[in-house]
């Protein structure tokens, strides 16, 4: 079953798709505001990714990996 928070860490982690808020900022902004947005877009990208393994990786539960037979 899913919870609350495991919605928060999806979302956190569908955060990191940048693509189009580049495009747009391309667009939408001159060549001296578009370093920064580039860099702000870009650091946001990578706070939500962050943010959303750390919450994941401590809400999901462990899942023990078999010991493998060739080693």
């Amino acid at each position: 079953m899913f919870s609350w928070a495991m919605i928060l860490g999806g979302g956190l982690l569908a955060g990191i798709g940048f693509t189009m808020a580049l495009f747009i900022a391309g667009l939408a902004l001159g060549d001296s505001l578009l370093a920064t947005a580039k860099v702000g877009v870009l650091g946001a990208s990578l706070v939500a990714a962050v943010v959303g393994l750390v919450l994941l990786s401590a809400i999901l539960p462990k899942v023990d990996q078999p010991a493998s037979e060739n080693a």
